[in-house]
């Protein structure tokens, strides 16, 4: 290879690379393997064997991140990471005969995202979600859409599954959003640049019964309890 074709392919690697770094996306770091496996099949273009070998190589891990991209597209949310509504949809069907659904909805949160602004709110809805992932008792949590979330319990009843809710709630409450002032606030201010937030969520909870047969209808189910807990006062959990 000339020297022209070196700096081209050097170049465009450098930008991939800062691509990657910059977007954090294993998508983008695939690319960069597939660049430098091209790069190595096309100097290797005299001898057939590692020619294939590495332009298979290139080829596999382009279909592999375009699958893995695909799949993040349908069914993780775009703004949290965690599973979507379409991901809920078929856990949902994968149920069995004994499970517990809670529906989840950040206290106050329209005030809080008019009060704050957009990018607060949804830096807000990352960390209630970073939190819900981490659920214990065997619950996998969705975004159900706007600030509300879902959490299924698989093979569990709701008096095994509210002390893992109450723990979460109060996990949630405690963690706060460190919320950066601006520079004519920071400059009045002697306690430093930033504040933190905190957010409180509430929870209904319902399970299969006789009463509840289907998925749709414990949803619902689990939604009227969420109302209750708001009647409440809310940041508490109510089945």
């Amino acid at each position: 290879m000339n020297q022209t074709t070196l700096l081209i392919f050097f170049l465009t690697l450098i930008f991939f690379i800062l691509k990657a770094y910059v977007k954090n996306s294993v998508f983008e770091i695939r690319l960069v393997g597939v660049i430098i496996s091209v790069f190595i099949a096309l100097y290797f273009i005299n001898d057939k064997i590692s020619f294939s070998i590495f332009l298979s190589a290139a080829g596999l891990m382009l279909i592999i991140s375009i699958i893995e991209d695909s799949y993040s597209m349908a069914y993780l949310d775009e703004l949290t990471g965690i599973p979507s509504r379409r991901a809920l949809r078929e856990n949902l069907m994968k149920l069995g005969n004994k499970y517990v659904i809670a529906m989840v909805d950040i206290d106050f949160f329209k005030k809080f995202n008019d009060k704050y602004g957009h990018d607060v709110g949804d830096d807000v809805l990352k960390l209630v979600a970073s939190n819900l992932v981490q659920v214990t008792g065997g619950g996998k949590a969705f975004r159900y859409g706007g600030e509300e979330f879902t959490i299924l319990f698989p093979g569990k009843s709701i008096n095994d599954v509210i002390p893992h809710l109450e723990s979460l709630r109060e996990q949630v409450s405690k963690s706060g959003y460190t919320k950066k002032s601006s520079k004519a606030q920071s400059s009045k201010s002697k306690r430093g640049n930033s504040s933190q937030l905190f957010v409180t969520i509430s929870m209904g909870v319902c399970e299969k019964t006789s009463k509840y047969k289907d998925p749709t209808d414990v949803i619902k189910g689990a939604d009227k309890a969420l109302y209750r807990a708001k009647k409440k006062g809310r940041n508490c959990v109510s089945k």
